[in-house]
């Protein structure tokens, strides 16, 4: 019985912490050294970010992508101007069918929708 008594005077007492004088002052220090911490890790996660972005648009622009990219296009484009042509009268038909760009302007335009969409996702979460 006495063990039952001082188990439950032991909780009791390390129940609740006790109150030091400068309990405010150090809650402020603390919350200050992790705002300042997060500014430090954003500003690292933009700038090794930025870095990676141009070492792999330097790769990009080396292998020879965007010249393969390029000839798809066009041939692309040709193959969707004969196909509007055979489908429209020839009066109608427009010179010059700037359909690579058209199509290579909904492919930016969807994965910035993507990309919305995802920030909205995780912001609620």
């Amino acid at each position: 019985m006495a063990e039952f008594m001082f188990e439950r005077e032991l909780e009791r007492m390390f129940a609740e912490a006790p109150a030091f004088p400068d309990a405010q002052l150090f809650a402020v220090q603390v919350e200050e050294r992790l705002a300042r911490g997060w500014t430090f890790r954003r500003f690292l996660i933009g700038g090794l970010g930025a870095v990676g972005g141009v070492i792999g648009g330097a790769q990009l622009l080396g292998s020879g992508v965007l010249s393969r990219a390029g000839e798809l296009t066009a041939a692309s484009q040709h193959y969707a101007a004969a196909q509007v042509a055979q489908l429209l009268p020839t009066n109608l038909t427009p010179s010059g069918f700037p359909l690579g760009e058209a199509l290579w302007m909904s492919a930016a335009l969807a994965l910035v929708a993507v990309g919305l969409a995802l920030t909205r996702a995780i912001r609620e979460i």
